[in-house]
């Protein structure tokens, strides 16, 4: 029904993705597979309904409406399983923001807050600014798979984290947590009184065979527990800054609320509301049949580097249109990679230092784009890896 192989031309849109690509030296020009957007057209009726909005010649300052609401309820509570009551709620800003004045509110200055790594690099700057203390917590891997260091975990929590920054599904290793894990998760915080804040933004694009579960699924935890979602990833609306915390404790609610108040901060823009609405009520074609495309494309990077760069090692991913790639048989740093890559090969990807100390050497790879722009990449890949290989072998 729908055709994620269409090329959208992005450039001339001042998409970051496209046409700002500063990082790499180069505003634009490169083939980009890096900052975590796609390049499908989004969902019919939720275009229509902001070119709706926009019939209106006055977009002032904009509060949602009941039925904003009332479509994420049905939204999780059919996919998800999780009826979630409207006073949970909490439209704000994009989901790093939220985070922020999330610890500002909960936590106090040098308090530790954990996140499991590799992650999702802004969870370290919000830590850094809001002037809390890192907890590095890694990732065990064995042979491309992620998990949980539960020895490690316990320990720290037991050593005084206040809080922990959950990412599910996993940026940039693609998991999607296991009920067991996120049970195990929430019985361990629980015993050590220890706030959950859940980012979940990823939380409906997961790979065939997978199953999301939300931490909202667990209310034994919902004294400490904030989960954030968004339209932003599943129906590629980043441009819109729109989130929503689903928050069970309304004490926790009130601290948040004030604190994005105390700095100005109020809720998504006007064409937000009716995006929102018109996602949740009309998207679920749309993004079951988005899974099976990314779902797709997984399977064709996996192929495409077990025959022909099988020295890179890739992480199988369960959900997001994200992929891990290991580039350690080059004894090259990210940075290293980063560079080769856009100055010679013209292509740009997530360079995977970022994401942790230990993930050195790694790339992220977006597959969220029409497969023909996908191969073409992957093309550029191969030249990268012969040329290494070569100088390896000589």
């Amino acid at each position: 029904m729908y055709d994620f192989d269409q090329i959208q031309n992005r450039r001339g849109t001042a998409s970051i993705k496209w046409d700002r690509q500063y990082s790499f030296g180069v505003e634009s020009g490169l083939l980009p597979f890096w900052i975590a957007d796609t390049d499908f057209a989004s969902v019919p009726e939720v275009l229509n309904a902001i070119k709706k909005r926009c019939d209106h010649p006055i977009i002032g300052y904009s509060d949602f409406e009941e039925n904003c609401l009332i479509s994420i309820n049905k939204w999780y509570t059919r996919r998800h399983g999780w009826d979630i009551p409207i006073s949970y709620m909490l439209p704000s800003s994009g989901v790093v923001t939220s985070l922020y004045f999330s610890i500002q509110a909960l936590t106090e200055e040098r308090d530790k807050v954990l996140v499991f790594t590799p992650v999702y690099d802004p969870f370290f700057a919000i830590i850094k600014n809001t002037k809390r203390k890192l907890v590095d917590c890694p990732l065990l891997v064995e042979e491309g798979r992620y998990s949980i260091n539960w020895d490690l975990f316990e320990n720290e929590l037991k050593m005084g984290v206040k809080a922990i920054i959950l990412c599910n599904p996993h940026n940039p290793i693609g998991r999607v947590w296991e009920h067991e894990e996120l049970r195990r998760i929430a019985e361990l915080s629980k015993k050590y009184e220890v706030f959950i804040l859940s980012d979940e933004i990823h939380g409906d694009i997961v790979l065939s065979g997978n199953k999301y579960t939300t931490m909202g699924r667990f209310p034994e935890i919902y004294d400490k527990l904030i989960v954030y979602t968004a339209i932003s990833k599943t129906f590629n609306m980043a441009g819109l800054i729109s989130s929503c915390m689903m928050i069970p404790n309304s004490d926790i609610k009130d601290k948040i609320e004030g604190a994005l108040s105390d700095a100005w901060i109020f809720g998504p823009s006007a064409l937000a509301f009716p995006a929102i609405e018109a996602a949740y009520t009309y998207g679920d074609a749309w993004v079951d049949e988005q899974n099976i495309y990314l779902t797709e494309n997984a399977e064709m990077v996996i192929d495409f580097i077990e025959e022909k760069m099988s020295k890179v090692k890739c992480a199988r991913p369960e959900g997001t249109f994200l992929m891990w790639l290991d580039f350690g048989c080059f004894n090259m740093s990210s940075n290293e990679l980063t560079k080769l890559m856009a100055e010679k090969y013209g292509i740009a990807l997530g360079n995977g230092a970022h994401y942790g100390e230990q993930s050195d050497g790694f790339m992220r790879l977006n597959i969220g784009t029409s497969r023909k722009v996908l191969i073409e990449g992957l093309e550029k890949m191969k030249e990268l890896y012969q040329e290494l290989e070569g100088k390896i072998n000589e």
